[in-house]
């Protein structure tokens, strides 16, 4: 699974940071020892958000951050999203270690720091696929959770899956999710999918087992709409004035720098 990807990495927009940095990763062993339910699972509930041409959610969310010290802090955040296809985003983080706003209008992406004075914009392809490749690739940072973002979520998340396994049905905040849990290389991660009519994430926890201490990150799925009225200005950057436009450092740079 592209895990390290859900949450996103370093926004280098200065002080700007969103989160784990993305690591590199070496070429993982092709999945083995996948259930066959547990797979087929996962390629429904990809099937069913990539074929939504519309939807918006509500995330809460705990992770941890990892002083030098070894020492993991847990913190809290919220998320809203709301996506239209083909090239339309919106994405509001709040938490305890600040608020970020991300735009994407088709044309280009845009990410804004309510606590500093400063924006970072730059072009992006017209889909929402290739946007989310370019920021992560050229740009260094993916919108939180952005891997059930794509067309096919399923590509997505089980390219380094090596163990999969099917757990079962259980309730979460009353719904029926059926319970599964991936393992990989650099990362494991667990989700709970419900049971339908509607084959949505109820819940997501992934482990980054390769960063020291094993941070954690969770988001728990909350409102799901596929019929939501969306105005469209909602897609376009609301800046307050006089904030300054600041450069993307590139990913390549990010990396050398770290």
């Amino acid at each position: 699974m592209r895990a390290v990807k859900v949450f996103a990495g370093s926004v280098a927009i200065y002080a700007l940071t969103w989160g784990y940095a993305a690591e590199a990763q070496a070429p993982a062993s092709p999945p083995s020892e996948v259930s066959t339910q547990a797979d087929q699972w996962l390629k429904q509930m990809s099937t069913y958000l990539g074929s939504a041409n519309e939807f918006t959610f509500h995330a809460d969310i705990v992770f941890d951050h990892v002083l030098p010290s070894g020492q993991k802090l847990q913190y809290m955040a919220s998320e809203e999203l709301a996506l239209q296809r083909p090239g339309h985003l919106y994405v509001q983080w709040t938490g305890d270690l600040g608020n970020r706003q991300f735009w994407y209008d088709g044309k280009s992406v845009t990410l804004y720091d309510p606590a500093t004075p400063f924006y970072g914009s730059e072009q992006a392809p017209a889909d929402i696929d290739a946007m989310l490749d370019k920021v992560e690739g050229q740009l260094g940072f993916t919108p939180p959770l952005s891997d059930l973002l794509y067309r096919d979520a399923y590509k997505a998340v089980q390219g380094n899956v090596q163990y999969g396994v099917d757990l079962g049905v259980t309730t979460i905040n009353g719904r029926s999710c059926r319970s599964l849990a991936f393992a990989g290389k650099d990362v494991d991660w667990q989700i709970w999918i419900d049971t339908g009519p509607q084959l949505i994430p109820c819940k997501l926890v992934i482990t980054y087992k390769a960063q020291p201490a094993q941070p954690q990150f969770s988001a728990v799925f909350t409102d799901w709409n596929f019929a939501p009225r969306i105005a469209e200005p909602v897609f376009s950057p609301r800046l307050p004035p006089g904030v300054e436009k600041i450069p993307f450092t590139p990913a390549s740079t990010t990396a050398q720098a770290k």
